[in-house]
């Protein structure tokens, strides 16, 4: 299937594509030069979808690669890129000098298990939206984990999303602290289906 939404931000391109192909038929959307980059036997569907949908937002760009933290990025361009996956969707975020960082998630009741792990005293309030609260905490951790690109964070001790009252779409504050490092981040946010998608701005 073609790109489902593509938009345009500052200095950048958030794109999602709706995974109804098979791997192979993925694989026919690449050009041989990024699958020759790839071990076929064992990338996955939504890792494929994903480099499909980076070459078509830029086809001109060479394979994606991975640095030592795991962080994608174009070899012979100066832009940054966050790729995301989640049930049936693949996301890609592309910006021009500045990092960046995309995360999407089906919403679904398995977060509830994992809440006390990454939500903070003053992060309760999203509670009491419910499925919705915990993956907009979750999915604004995992967009700003990604813009830090270093691994190493705590959910919990590093990373903290100011409280907003949620809409379908909109705009949150959130805040990495470790040691020397402090960045305040703005991310925007879509609910659509059964999902949640949130990047930075």
């Amino acid at each position: 299937m073609p790109l489902h939404t593509k938009k345009h931000i500052k200095n950048g391109i958030v794109a999602l594509w709706h995974i109804t192909e098979t791997k192979e038929e993925l694989q026919t959307l690449l050009p041989q030069s990024w699958l020759d980059s790839l071990n076929l036997n064992r990338v996955s569907t939504h890792n494929l979808a994903a480099r499909v949908l980076a070459h078509q937002v830029r086809p001109d760009f060479a394979p994606l690669e991975k640095d030592e933290y795991g962080k994608p990025y174009f070899e012979s361009e100066d832009h940054k890129i966050s790729i995301t996956h989640a049930g049936k969707y693949a996301g890609f975020m592309l910006t021009e000098k500045r990092d960046c960082g995309i995360d999407m998630e089906e919403i679904t009741e398995r977060v509830r298990r994992i809440v006390k792990k990454f939500v903070r005293k003053d992060e309760e309030d999203y509670l009491d939206e419910d499925l919705k609260g915990m993956y907009a905490i979750w999915c604004a951790k995992e967009a700003m984990y990604k813009y830090y690109g270093l691994k190493s964070l705590d959910f919990k001790q590093h990373l903290k999303l100011d409280y907003q009252k949620l809409e379908e779409t909109g705009t949150l504050v959130g805040h990495i602290n470790k040691e020397e490092y402090n960045q305040r981040l703005e991310l925007d946010y879509e609910f659509f289906d059964n999902y949640l998608i949130v990047h930075t701005v």
